[in-house]
């Protein structure tokens, strides 16, 4: 019997790199529950023990290989959630259990490129950055750098030209660079790489616990959000007072029509925005308000709803323009020149370029999202007695980042839906002006001498008729 498609693995186009190997472009790539497949290869899902989510990248550690993927956003997070749910979960805190003692400042899947003596030390590797030094892990590989550092650096220069920020270590006879790391993550290395670390703990208790199993979940202030109901109206208001509105057109044509057209266009802009703040202000965690307000998701979700505002307004003004047509009786192609001439082009780039704006905001988040989850994982394999400093500073720079979006997505949505009003004002009701002011469509000549020869054939009948009774 053969398997029904809906059930068949969803299959990905990545860009390949496994560890020592050039980039395969535009691999098929599959994540079935058995493992991860692409060309002659298989990654079990059972030996994944680190999924490690980078800017436009993806980077899988499992005990027998190390696997890059270079894709499109939305694709490579819903990609990296199959492999997370079939992922060894056992592996990963085993890995991270010697270091539990430790406070780690963040974990991330890195290229390192440089040496250790004579050796060449290159390749993808798990980087755990904690207040004593860094510790690397790939496949049967383990290396450890102890700070302080002779040299720590960031660096803008980057020999691979994608414009990712290097970050720089040497001690010794070890020295290397560091890829893959987000701004804010080299800045929290660079705090601690040039100092020296506190005696460790000389108390060598086990502990029978770690603090993930006995802790209750997390909680924290969330983010001060600007969105809601009274946001939603002062949007709409602000872009219906950039209409001009011009009743000559149709009774139907005021200010409630354009109170009610932009309500509908604020509704589906701030829709994902308004959905996730409900969502995390249900949340009894942080980790559930983080997941509520994933950033790479509500960016997905934030360009289907922009694409939405564009398919909503022109549906809308092609209605009025067939309405037009009808009423006056005119040719369908006097429509599509009305149509035309509003620029369904200038129509979708008035909501396009707002929302590419807010990709410096989504990213910005992302990051201090994925440093939170970082530090909450390494808080769950704590002892029990073990501070949360480190994670309520991170919750603090994750909620401070996550207002900067809130505040910067309701300016786009705001934006855009003004810069709608404009083209309703400038474009889009001159149009229907113009068109209402033509003339009806007019019958030919021959048709028209078509129903004088109807109408004199039927007077005739009619007049022979009447002669008839009169004799």
């Amino acid at each position: 019997m053969n398997r029904s498609p809906a059930r068949d693995p969803k299959a990905y186009r990545f860009d390949v790199r496994l560890a020592g190997e050039p980039v395969r472009p535009q691999v098929s790539v599959v994540c079935a529950p058995a493992g991860i497949h692409f060309e002659d290869r298989q990654v079990p899902l059972a030996s994944v023990f680190w999924v490690s989510r980078r800017a436009g990248l993806i980077i899988v550690f499992a005990r027998r290989q190390t696997v890059a993927f270079f894709g499109e956003s939305g694709d490579l997070e819903d990609f990296a959630r199959n492999v997370e749910r079939g992922s060894d979960v056992a592996g990963r805190r085993s890995l991270l259990r010697p270091l539990a003692a430790d406070v780690v400042v963040c974990t991330a899947g890195t290229e390192i490129t440089g040496t250790i003596g004579d050796a060449p030390l290159e390749g993808l590797y798990l980087a755990v950055f904690t207040r004593r030094g860094l510790h690397l892990f790939a496949e049967a590989h383990e290396y450890t750098l102890r700070w302080p550092t002779e040299h720590a650096a960031e660096t803008a220069a980057d020999a691979h030209g994608d414009g990712r920020p290097v970050l720089e270590l040497a001690k010794g006879d070890a020295s290397f660079e560091v890829r893959y790391l987000f701004p804010e993550e080299i800045r929290a290395v660079l705090e601690v790489a040039g100092t020296v670390p506190a005696p460790p703990d000389t108390d060598e208790a086990l502990e029978m616990f770690d603090k993930g199993e006995v802790a209750r979940p997390l909680r924290a202030p969330l983010p001060d959000f600007s969105v809601g109901a009274d946001t939603l109206q002062r949007v709409c208001e602000a872009a219906v007072d950039r209409v001009r509105i011009d009743p000559s057109i149709g009774e139907s044509f005021d200010r409630r029509y354009f109170e009610r057209h932009f309500r509908t266009l604020g509704e589906i802009a701030l829709g994902p925005l308004m959905l996730r703040r409900s969502a995390a202000l249900e949340a009894d965690s942080v980790i559930g308000a983080v997941q509520a307000m994933d950033a790479e998701q509500m960016r997905q979700d934030a360009i289907a709803a922009f694409r939405g505002v564009t398919e909503e307004l022109v549906r809308v003004y092609t209605a009025e323009v067939q309405a037009v047509v009808r009423s006056r009786r005119l040719d369908p192609d006097k429509g599509e020149k009305a149509l035309a001439a509003a620029g369904e082009p200038a129509l979708r780039e008035a909501t396009s370029k707002h929302i590419d704006a807010l990709s410096p905001a989504f990213d910005a988040t992302l990051a201090r999202q994925q440093l939170l989850l970082q530090q909450l994982h390494a808080r769950d394999l704590s002892p029990p007695e073990a501070e949360d400093a480190g994670v309520e500073e991170a919750i603090r720079a994750w909620r401070d980042e996550v207002t900067k979006l809130d505040r910067a997505y309701v300016s786009a949505a705001a934006a855009a839906l003004v810069e709608i009003g404009a083209l309703w004002s400038d474009r889009m009701i001159p149009g229907l002006r113009a068109l209402a002011a033509l003339r009806a469509r007019r019958l030919s000549k021959r048709g028209r001498w078509a129903i004088l020869a109807i109408v004199a054939f039927f007077a005739a009948a009619a007049l022979a008729w009447l002669a008839r009774d009169l004799i």
